[in-house]
């Protein structure tokens, strides 16, 4: 007889100890690639120029598809001292996907595929990618997913709409890559408003404080969450931001 695997002798009680997976998405520049060359023993696949000045380790830069998974397979299938996989960027990597699926179905763009089919075939490459991610996570490796922002308006069915930062993604790997991981950060300058007019006639300034800051939970501006209790905001420095998940964990 099969033994069962849900019997009461199997049930644990605590949290569990598992490596890291967290996707950092913001504004240009602010350092989101120095932020996750500070993790654990990084290697990037790096798929643009933003870790030309990082000593880090790396990949050559993807030119397919295929070279996104066939880094991913490297990591898994060979040894190696490499504790954390940044992924820079996700939107790059989609790009990749599109192109896959637009060649594949020998047309110019995932556009002419008929009926959104397109975006459905390229949503599936995208899921590809977060089994890889997953599979270097039972591995033992840590996974940052480091991606680029855009504003547009959200149609919020209990306000007017109103704009807000997202993820610079599709409307179906978006929220894919939202729910994968455990923590969504968004980073920024610490960024004020003053109005330096009168009552009769408002004129409302931006301050910045030249502090970058990265989020954790969510806010009408921006998507944002953690599945630790971390604190709404620090610094965009990673032995704050590591210090504050291990203290999460610990409690």
């Amino acid at each position: 007889m099969t033994a069962n695997r849900m019997s009461l002798s199997a049930i644990t009680k605590g949290r569990i100890q598992r490596p890291f997976k967290m996707a950092l998405y913001g504004v240009e520049g602010i350092g989101k690639s120095t932020f996750a060359a500070a993790a654990p023993d990084p290697i990037f696949i790096a798929a643009e120029d933003g870790t030309a000045a990082l000593d880090v380790a790396r990949f050559p830069s993807p030119e397919h598809w295929g070279d996104v998974m066939d880094a991913i397979t490297t990591l898994y299938q060979e040894q190696h001292e490499f504790k954390t996989l940044v992924l820079d960027s996700a939107d790059w990597a989609e790009s990749l996907a599109n192109d896959a699926v637009a060649k594949e179905n020998n047309v110019a763009g995932i556009e002419a595929i008929g009926y959104g089919k397109g975006h459905v075939f390229a949503g599936e490459k995208f899921m590809q990618l977060l089994r890889g991610f997953d599979a270097l996570l039972h591995s033992g490796m840590n996974v940052i997913v480091v991606a680029h922002t855009t504003v547009k308006t959200f149609n919020d069915p209990e306000h007017e709409p109103y704009d807000r930062y997202m993820l610079k993604l599709s409307k179906q790997n978006g929220p894919r890559l939202t729910e994968w991981c455990d923590v969504l950060a968004f980073a920024n300058y610490d960024t004020r408003t003053e109005n330096v007019g009168n009552d009769k006639n408002p004129n409302i300034r931006a301050k910045s404080f030249n502090k970058r800051l990265i989020y954790t939970e969510r806010r009408a501006a921006f998507d944002a969450k953690n599945r630790f209790g971390l604190p709404d905001r620090m610094p965009l420095d990673w032995p704050t931001f590591w210090g504050a998940y291990q203290d999460a964990l610990n409690q």
